[in-house]
């Protein structure tokens, strides 16, 4: 009785669907310029869609729910340091340029 799978919650689907608005909204936090721009996108999809794998078929195996949770930390991490560093770049190259 204590060891049924737990269903996915409501803000599991919230976070989401706010990831998809995200991904297909024209604001986002690296300029969609071709390939650069998407990066963003793609590390915001990618914890989004770990996390409800995790939500629903780690559950029933818990190997599988440890390997998706340090896999989201993990893509969370490096992208947020590959964030960093084109927003650096971006800026540098802008104070260059404007110089």
């Amino acid at each position: 009785m204590g060891n049924e799978p737990k269903k996915v919650g409501v803000l599991d689907w919230i976070g989401l669907v706010l990831s998809i608005a995200y991904i297909v909204s024209p604001i986002d936090l690296i300029p969609d310029v071709p390939g650069i721009g998407w990066i963003d996108d793609l590390f915001v999809g990618l914890i989004a869609g770990l996390n409800m794998l995790q939500k629903t078929i780690g559950q029933t195996i818990p190997l599988l729910s440890s390997i998706l949770k340090f896999s989201k930390f993990i893509i969370l991490l490096l992208g947020v340091i590959i964030v960093l560093l084109i927003l650096l770049l971006g800026t540098t190259i802008m104070g260059l340029i404007s110089k």
